[in-house]
């Protein structure tokens, strides 16, 4: 592999383990707000409801058909609706709840912090993402993720979103790194592979499922492995 001076990672479902953390918020909000009582199939469903209609709702934004307000705002009514409730009125106070315990939680994906101590030693190294700045602050620091980047560069502060090559091309900007320089690690083969690619920068596929397709050239199963190949 050839050489690199710098390291752009994605952070949700790469680093940070946003499936892990948000089941567990979503588990006490099924309990706090007794959603038992106005949803038949039980939590397991409620969950489940919740990531299929986040995955829409976030692929409608990185596509730039929606705002971030309509995920902050309707995405638990839809979820409620979706889980045969629409009645059910209380939804911007569980997208409150949500939001308020759920950056907060601090587990990140296996070998994350291993890798990340190796890596910090032998390269600089940034965050590119689409979350949004306010929470991904708060992600960063509960997880203690943050000491080891020197920027988070948000497509919300940038005013555009992966794919697109400006977030990455003000990224190489403002560390100061030529394109070939630089390697991009994410787990999204659009917004992050494909993304990295049309700006010039080697990219990298996280896929510790395996069910991810895409032609990258670079991918890993475990973040373990970049201490090998890096």
């Amino acid at each position: 592999m050839k050489k690199f001076s710098y390291l752009f990672f994605d952070l949700d479902h790469t680093l940070w383990d946003y499936d892990t953390n948000a089941k567990t918020v979503l588990t006490n909000l099924y309990h706090h707000f007794e959603l038992g009582s106005v949803i038949r199939h039980g939590p397991e469903r409620f969950l489940e409801t919740y990531f299929k209609t986040n995955d829409g709702l976030w692929h409608d934004y990185n596509q730039g058909r929606i705002t971030k307000e309509v995920i902050r705002n309707d995405r638990f009514e839809m979820v409620m609706t979706n889980c045969d409730a629409s009645g059910y009125d209380r939804g911007l106070e569980m997208s409150d709840y949500f939001l308020g315990n759920c950056p907060r939680q601090k587990v990140v994906m296996p070998d994350a912090i291993m890798a990340l101590d190796y890596l910090s030693k032998k390269y600089r190294m940034s965050i590119i993402t689409n979350g949004f700045d306010d929470v991904q602050e708060v992600k960063m620091k509960a997880s203690g993720l943050d000491k080891y980047f020197e920027h988070v560069i948000t497509s919300e502060t940038i005013g555009v979103k992966k794919p697109n090559p400006e977030i990455f091309e003000h990224a190489l900007e403002k560390v100061g790194v030529p394109k070939e320089d630089a390697l991009m690690i994410g787990d999204n083969p659009k917004t992050d592979i494909w993304g990295a690619q049309n700006a010039g920068i080697t990219p990298l596929l996280y896929n510790p499922t395996g069910r991810i397709k895409s032609e990258c050239e670079l991918e890993i199963k475990h973040l373990r492995e970049l201490m090998t190949l890096l």
